[in-house]
């Protein structure tokens, strides 16, 4: 039911991360929450982005000052013709003024324009894109447009809630036709930044970056400099613009720095704010629709990620963290990178994460009860009957406090299976002994009672001492107090309080345990687990005795391995190179026939190792098939296989095979070594015109061979190691024959597998004699009798 329940778990998780972001995606593709997002953004760039206005740009106003002291507009053309003389070293001049018509009263005037255009130089005037898809504009009369240094387009688009906040620089299907801010930097001889701001018309629109609120740039009168109040000086390498502000006159737009204000920014003063950050190229730039998708949905996957591992009072703590980083996040890169990133779609998706969340879980939660509780009816017979006379019927639709209800009366049924724990807990193969809290024993394992009745006539008892169980149990008195410190007073043991020769004792509290040699030489893991009641205080601690003399074992046998193959197999192979590098030199070269009977000798040497560590593997492990053999058959073979280097040193084998049947069970090819070992052995450690003496009696249920030298002889130290693995005897001598203390090894190997014993008589200085018992066939003898 887990691997079920986690599987509904991670599905229900996809479900609802699909459902959360492909609401963040909506809400992000389609702006569905623009008017937020809007006003979001208004609030934060009044916060970040306010700034001081360029010093080098001028405003001149037709205010209602300029209007009573010159006469209605409109104003004759040779008006502004004057006010070009005050402004001719400006830098560039711009007019928010069209001049689509010519003058009908005064044809004159519009030469006269004509001409102090030409005279500045650096006058832009405006001109107007009337159809959105031809993009057809609308341009001063011929003569003023081509005396003008440029044209430019003044056309401001609200974005849906008429709100002033982007600007287009060119138009859209014709990048060739600048806005009226290029154009201005373009007749100031600002040529690098247009080409800069052209060659990214095609982007999205850009977020213009306000300077302040209305009235921040200063506004100049246009009759102030028309009759000389205002120095001409004063517009000196000036971009100055030219534009309505009186009453009635012109466009005011509504800005997000203008929220704070009665009134509304002229549209001159908006072109002011776009040319001073062209100039500055300073502008809010947005994410394209996919770019902004993507990161609106990085935080919220990200949350969806992290309430896996959550529980609801965190996710809610996670969830307000979100709304909070990615609000932050937004503003930051408003702040410190003109950059914004509507956290708009991000915060929907955030914000519905945890009740959609929470609603999922509750019903996980819910079904997965209701499941359990049939699942118990339906495993335990008893809990069933008692559901049936209790007349509850499962249901999947219940509420929250009625299955808490239902819950609460299966944990009281449950209880009836108290015996079936303390059954299982009476099953467990290891030995268990539980102790309470005044360390007395209280219950324990069958297989802790086997245990303690393998080790002597200790018997368990309710209310036997830990300190006594442990003498018992571990020889050593010192481990025995120290054990029994550490766990009478496990406060101390974990809290680090505990004497230096003590402190290997806590590790009974560890996932590691404590390790120890019992009476019969078992290697025991000892660890203590505390048990508690149901109120959460400590009641008392199970003692476990786990078996790991196996695993000891394997770890010997391991690295016994590990020094054969890492020294003694690479022994012969160094000698080998060491040659190799010996012959290199011509100096030191050896004969060739020299280096080849080295060279085979080592490489025999090798073979030899080799081939006795796979025999003694296979005598280990592999499986034996037991037929019937004759053992005198055996032994005369094995003699036979000696006699070549019997006569090549002059040793005498002299046997003594009685019986010329004596049949046994077993496998040939490991007898047959196992004696050729034993022969080889005696030849090995014999001197030359020496005897090796062979013979086979019977001893009761058992052939017994024995095999004779009058070699060096064994010290009785070095025959309590003679059959352990990896360990030569007598390898300090001078005529040691060498080798890697397998072969007797082997021997009893083979021996013990064949349900047989060996054993040796030795003397130093005399000679050595083995003995073997292998069972007899009695089938086989029985058989050969009746012939």
């Amino acid at each position: 039911m887990l691997g079920t329940l986690g599987r509904r778990f991670h599905r229900e998780w996809v479900l609802v991360t699909l459902l959360i972001l492909t609401v963040t995606a909506v809400c992000s593709q389609f702006s569905l929450l623009s008017r937020f997002s809007f006003t979001l953004y208004d609030v934060a760039v009044n916060y970040t982005k306010a700034r001081q206005p360029a010093p080098d740009i001028a405003i001149v106003v037709i205010d209602d000052k300029s209007l009573t002291q010159i006469g209605f507009w409109p104003w004759e053309r040779n008006v502004h013709a004057n006010l070009l003389t005050s402004l001719r070293n400006a830098r560039a001049v711009g007019f928010d003024i069209l001049f689509a018509d010519a003058d009908p009263h005064d044809p004159q005037g519009d030469q006269q324009l004509e001409q102090a255009i030409e005279r500045n130089g650096t006058v832009v005037l405006a001109n107007f894109l009337t159809d959105p898809g031809q993009q057809l504009p609308v341009n001063p009369i011929a003569k003023l447009a081509d005396a003008a240094r440029a044209l430019g387009f003044i056309n401001i688009v609200p974005d849906s809630d008429g709100m002033v906040r982007r600007i287009r620089l060119t138009a859209p299907q014709d990048n060739t036709q600048q806005h009226f801010a290029l154009a201005m930097l373009a007749a100031g001889g600002d040529s690098a930044t247009v080409a800069s701001l052209a060659a990214r018309s095609t982007q999205r629109p850009y977020l213009i970056p306000y300077v302040g609120s209305p009235l921040t740039f200063p506004m100049i009168s246009y009759s102030d400099v028309l009759f000389g109040r205002i120095p001409a000086s004063y517009f000196n390498n000036k971009y100055v613009l030219i534009g309505a502000w009186g009453t009635g006159m012109g466009d005011r737009f509504p800005t997000p720095t203008a929220t704070s204000t009665v009134d509304n920014m002229s549209g001159v003063e908006v072109l002011a704010n776009v040319l001073q950050a062209a100039r500055e190229d300073n502008w809010i730039t947005e994410p394209g629709t996919w770019t902004h998708t993507l990161i609106s949905l990085v935080p919220v996957l990200l949350l969806l990620i992290a309430i896996r591992q959550l529980s609801p009072r965190r996710v809610l703590f996670a969830t307000l963290v979100a709304l909070l980083l990615v609000l932050a996040g937004s503003l930051l890169t408003l702040a410190l990178a003109s950059y914004w990133v509507s956290p708009v779609a991000a915060m929907s998706g955030i914000a519905l994460t945890y009740p959609v969340w929470s609603w999922r879980t509750q019903e996980i939660a819910l079904n997965q009860m209701s499941w359990e509780m049939s699942e118990l009816n339906r495993e335990y017979p008893l809990l069933r009957a008692e559901m049936e006379l209790a007349d509850v019927p499962q249901k999947f639709h219940l509420s929250l406090n009625e299955r808490i209800m239902e819950l609460r009366f299966a944990l009281n049924r449950v209880r009836s299976l108290r015996q079936f724990i303390s059954d299982s807990f009476n099953a467990i193969p290891d030995p268990a002994l539980v102790f309470d809290a005044s360390h007395q024993l209280t219950l324990w394992t069958g297989s802790a009672k086997r245990y303690m009745a393998s080790l002597g006539d200790l018997a368990l008892t309710e209310g036997l001492p830990v300190q006594t169980l442990l003498t018992a149990i571990i020889p050593d008195a010192s481990i025995c107090r120290e054990l029994t410190a550490a766990i009478e007073h496990p406060e101390r043991a974990l809290s680090g309080q505990m004497s230096e020769t003590d402190n290997a004792a806590t590790g009974i509290h560890a996932e590691e345990g404590f390790e120890v040699r019992d009476r019969a030489g078992n290697d025991l893991l000892l660890k203590s687990m505390p048990t508690y009641t149901a109120g959460h205080r400590r009641s008392g601690y199970i003692l476990n005795l786990i078996d790991i003399s196996a695993l000891r074992q394997a770890e010997r046998k391991r690295d016994d391995t590990l020094r054969f193959i890492s020294h003694d197999m690479r022994a012969p192979q160094n000698s080998i190179l060491a040659l190799i590098d010996l012959q290199a030199d011509a100096t030191r070269a050896l004969p060739t026939d020299t280096l080849l009977q080295r060279i085979s000798h080592l490489s025999e040497r090798t073979i030899g190792l080799v081939e006795d560590f796979v025999q003694f593997t296979r005598a280990e492990k592999a499986d034996i098939e037991f037929v019937p053999l004759n053992l005198s058959d055996l032994l005369q073979d094995a003699i036979n296989e000696l006699w070549v280097d019997s006569r090549a040193r002059n040793i005498s084998i002299v046997s003594d095979i009685t019986p010329l049947c004596a049949f046994i069970k077993g496998d040939q090819s490991l007898l047959m070594r196992c004696l050729g070992n034993l022969l080889d052995n005696a030849f090995k450690y014999s001197a030359d015109n020496t005897t090796v003496t062979c013979s086979l009696a019977s001893a009761g249920d058992f052939w017994e061979v024995s095999i004779r030298d009058q070699g060096c002889g064994i010290s009785e130290q070095d025959q309590q190691h003679l059959f352990t693995l990896f360990t030569r005897v007598g390898a300090a001598r001078e005529q040691d024959p060498g080798g890697l203390g397998l072969g007797l090894v082997f021997v009893k190997t083979v021996v013990t597998r064949h349900h047989g014993d060996i054993r040796v008589q030795s003397t130093p200085g005399v000679g050595s004699t083995f003995i073997v018992r292998l069972p007899k066939d009695e089938a086989e003898e029985s058989a050969a009798l009746s012939l």
